[in-house]
């Protein structure tokens, strides 16, 4: 990778990090929401103490002004245009957080929050669970947690499978499956020729339950899951990129119920996983990066998502989306095995590049701010 793109996930440097027009209303009490969950090295890692002045409630939700997020991770505020859009700052890592939309950049990278942006009193305001689960994670990895280990164990999940195909396009003679299993064997090979054990969770062409693919992951004490996926939009030819989901965290939404008439899916209960939020958006950003900068692939986005195959697992996980077999374009380059084979570089590289992210949080790792424990009735 160049050395500016590098620089977009921040690997030199630990200190680097729809819509809605509702207005928040005055401040209210601080209420915290339940602490960012444990791993398997710390069992918690509660929340900071923020200034009642800095927080907003809607409803059941905290926000937190962006400036406090600042203030907190150690990071300059700089207004492109005042009450609307600024950006945050440190070395090696830059985000541009703008009003109204979930939608944010970080090293250029696209990013969807939980909750959109909102203002008030000429100040901009995000949910303190995205400031925690979301942001943290990606301008100040590993901030106020427990040093993680370096990954040596990673299960690779190749979705679909026997009876169900996934995607296909009947053009150019492919479908999901088929190109699901080979990617994965293609990394499963640059992996292990970099002394990482590798877990398949099927190595041919057989049905697997969504359970048994987490249960495998959990069995294999894993240190990381991978779920590989090809994209599809009906009626459409054109539309190509990648996506990286992560479960979406306790109290907020998947991506795509934000959609018009769609229903909002929110859980008030944690789910496995949750315990790994912040090193799962360490893990996505970093495949992410990799995806969109070494293939020059569109870039869809790291997304939110109730996603089945992920909510069991006992590590960080993310489900990827290494395009769209629906693309006449892109479908064409994924038929080839050289370009899978490049899907497999990128995603090894992303891999590689999180255990990079891990050691540097882990050598400069900050003591963390003032806590307070947290209240179980809050959160959305």
């Amino acid at each position: 990778m160049e050395a500016a793109a590098r620089q977009r996930f921040g690997l030199a440097a630990v200190m680097g990090l729809a819509l809605w027009a509702g207005r928040l209303p005055a401040a209210a009490p601080a209420r915290a929401v339940p602490t960012r969950p444990g791993t398997a090295v710390a069992a918690k890692a509660p929340a900071a103490t923020l200034a009642p002045s800095t927080v907003r409630k809607r409803g059941r939700t905290e926000y937190v002004a962006v400036s406090e997020v600042a203030r907190q991770l150690g990071l300059k505020l700089r207004w492109i245009e005042a009450g609307k859009k600024l950006t945050l700052s440190g070395p090696a890592v830059k985000a541009e957080i703008e009003n109204d939309t979930r939608d944010l950049t970080i090293n250029g990278l696209r990013v969807f929050l939980g909750d959109p942006v909102t203002d008030s009193g000429g100040q901009l305001y995000v949910s303190r669970v995205d400031f925690e689960r979301c942001l943290t994670p990606l301008l100040r990895p590993g901030f106020g947690l427990p040093a993680r280990p370096r990954p040596k164990t990673i299960v690779l999940d190749a979705g679909h499978g026997g009876s169900d195909p996934g995607k296909i396009n009947t053009k150019f003679r492919i479908n999901e499956k088929t190109f699901t299993l080979d990617v994965a064997g293609r990394t499963r090979k640059l992996l292990e020729a970099a002394g990482y054990r590798v877990v398949l969770t099927r190595s041919g062409d057989e049905t697997v339950a969504l359970s048994r693919r987490a249960a495998a992951a959990n069995a294999a004490r894993a240190d990381v899951f991978v779920s590989i996926h090809f994209n599809a939009l009906a009626n459409d030819t054109k539309t190509s990129g990648v996506e990286v989901y992560t479960f979406a965290p306790r109290f907020q939404r998947s991506a795509n119920a934000w959609g018009p008439m769609e229903k909002d899916d929110t859980e008030d209960e944690a789910s496995p996983v949750n315990r790994f939020d912040h090193w799962s958006a360490m893990l996505a950003h970093a495949i992410h990066g990799r995806f969109v900068e070494d293939l020059k692939a569109a870039d869809r986005g790291k997304k939110l998502m109730h996603l089945a195959v992920l909510r069991p697992l006992a590590c960080p996980g993310v489900l990827i989306e290494c395009g769209f077999l629906t693309s006449d374009a892109e479908a064409r380059k994924i038929a080839t095995p050289a370009y899978r084979q490049q899907l497999a570089v990128a995603l090894a590289a992303g891999l590689r590049d999180y255990a990079d992210a891990l050691g540097a949080a882990g050598a400069g790792s900050a003591r963390p701010p003032t806590m307070t424990p947290p209240r179980a009735d809050a959160g959305r």
